[in-house]
């Protein structure tokens, strides 16, 4: 064949090809070989380095020998190092650095290990028969923090079913009709808060334990209040199952309700081991899910032609929950903030010329509660609470805006009395109860057993704070011409209105006791405290 016939002659180019890629599959095929088998012993070491960790730790005295002895067991020959040290749980540092070798007080152990690893096919490419694996793992033997559980705010100790009644149908947008017997029946029964966070997270599809995924879920409280009912057993039965189709609208975050100190870990679930009132917990999920401005009827009073009062429920600051379990000052715990606008006139005429119309605003801020202090020696807990600032003034607002709580309402004074343009009378007052600190309330742990309710009272509390006002009124008159005889005016209406101070206090407090809201006071109660010992603990991978 001539030598041009040749070079185009392209027979047995597939067959070259072929046995050049099949040399080269077989390279690639040795190698994954050797990399499926260190991946296989490397995972074997890995596993020994986590028993042998947990071993160490727990003797941390003797953690070497353990170490040596548990990773023998499980692999012969291998080269074993244990450091001891100390482990920080703290979510700003990188996973591998929070531990750091330590000769006293150790509370972790870093177990390394060693093992040559045989190489099959792979040491005609890298021209040794083996490599050197490592693997290391370290465990901790952490106790958890003393933890308590405690809650702000309170419920009313003699139930008004009309009140109670008129509040929730305001919450939930629906028509709420319960008798006291029933309100009674629900501040009777307890029920486990960890049974019930629990309950709650199966019905919401969490995982068991996952109680970061909980606290954040959205939840509408009717669903809620279903889980409760399977709880709370026969006494508070019937009673939920009337609550549950009203409260349907109201949707929070778990988180709102429940809360936990950041990495609380096992510790939110000894902590949440502890009873509450249904009572508690029901009006704490329609308070924090429910309507924000609603307006109420209070019934007919004494001495009064009519009665309107319009509430408007603020979220709590920094979303803070009404119940919480924490080792540490945080998170703090407080009431929400609430406004009530409370429109009354007289039954009765002054000087025969027209009934007077009384409009007061009422604000409350938050109180807040924190954990000062646990002593696992006697079971004692105390608590910093701090009433919220409490004012009260006469005057007229703009009724629509009773609801923004990022605007401040400035009342201006209120047209008492208008005859015909003739007579006029206005009025202003106000009261303030404020504090500005934190005071001490402490709970000895048979309190805790018995569930007391503790109240913190602010120094500058007045006994009756619509009394309060009526006697700081001051009015002012204004007439059009003379000779109307108006010169005991003024006192004729303190005469009116001085019988009128006590029936809208005892009006409003039932109203603020079902919100856990006090004038100048704070309503606490520590629910549990968990003081685990060394002892208990157990050693834990942490890295």
């Amino acid at each position: 064949m001539r030598r041009r016939d040749l070079a185009a002659d392209e027979r047995g180019g597939v067959a070259v090809l072929a046995a050049a890629a099949g040399g080269l599959f077989c390279v690639l095929a040795a190698i994954v070989v050797d990399l499926g088998s260190l991946a296989l012993d490397g995972r074997t070491l890995q596993g020994a380095a986590d028993l042998a960790a947990l071993s160490a730790a727990t003797d941390l005295t003797r953690a070497q020998l353990a170490a040596e002895a548990t990773a023998q067991a499980n692999l012969g020959l291998v080269t074993t190092r244990a450091v001891t040290g100390l482990y920080v749980a703290d979510p700003r540092v990188a996973p591998h650095d929070r531990f750091a070798p330590a000769a006293s007080g150790p509370n972790a152990v870093r177990v390394t290990l060693s093992q040559t690893s045989p190489l099959v096919f792979g040491k005609w490419i890298l021209g040794k028969d083996a490599v050197v694996l490592t693997r290391s793992a370290t465990a901790a033997r952490t106790v958890e923090p003393p933890r308590a559980l405690f809650s702000i705010g309170s419920r009313l100790a003699a139930l008004d079913g009309g009140v109670a009644n008129s509040l929730l149908s305001g919450l939930t947008g629906s028509t709420v009709s319960l008798s006291v017997m029933d309100y009674n029946r629900l501040a009777d029964a307890k029920v486990n808060l960890l049974g019930f966070t629990e309950a709650l997270a199966t019905e919401l599809g969490v995982k068991a334990g996952d109680y970061d995924a909980l606290l954040a879920r959205q939840v509408d409280a009717g669903t809620a209040l279903r889980v409760l009912r399977d709880l709370a057993g026969d006494q508070a039965d019937s009673t939920l199952s009337k609550l549950i189709g009203p409260a349907a609208r109201a949707t929070l975050r778990v988180g709102d309700l429940i809360g936990a100190e950041a990495d609380a870990g096992k510790g939110l679930a000894t902590g949440l081991d502890a009873s509450v009132s249904v009572l508690d917990l029901v009006m704490a999920l329609l308070e924090t899910g429910g309507e924000r401005q609603v307006a109420l009827d209070l019934g007919a009073k004494p001495r009064l032609a009519a009665l309107n009062v319009s509430l408007a429920i603020g979220e709590r600051p920094n979303r803070s929950p009404w119940i919480t379990v924490t080792g540490t000052g945080s998170p703090i715990v407080r009431t929400a903030q609430a406004r009530l606008y409370v429109k009354t006139r007289t039954a009765q005429a002054l000087s025969g010329l027209a009934q007077v119309n009384l409009p007061v605003l009422i604000e409350l801020a938050s109180s807040e509660a924190r954990l000062d202090a646990i002593d696992c020696r006697s079971g004692a807990v105390t608590l910093g609470v701090r009433p919220g600032l409490a004012s009260a003034k006469i005057g007229e607002i703009e009724e629509n805006r009773l609801g923004d709580f990022k605007r401040a309402l400035t009342p201006t004074p209120a047209t008492l009395l208008s005859v015909l343009g003739v007579v006029r009378l206005t009025g202003k007052a106000d009261v303030e109860i404020a504090d500005t600190g934190f005071r001490a309330v402490r709970f000895s742990a048979a309190e805790i057993a018995d569930r007391r309710l503790k109240t913190a009272t602010s120094s500058s509390l007045a006994t009756g704070l619509i009394t309060t006002l009526i006697q700081r009124l001051d009015v002012t008159v204004h007439v059009l011409g003379l000779g109307l005889g108006l010169g005991g005016i003024v006192q004729a209406l303190g005469a009116l209105l001085a019988p009128l101070g006590p029936v809208l206090d005892g009006a409003i407090h039932p109203l603020l006791d079902m919100l856990g809201l006090k004038l100048g006071q704070a309503d606490v109660r520590v629910h549990g405290v968990t003081c685990p010992r060394a002892e208990e603990s157990r050693p834990v991978l942490v890295g």
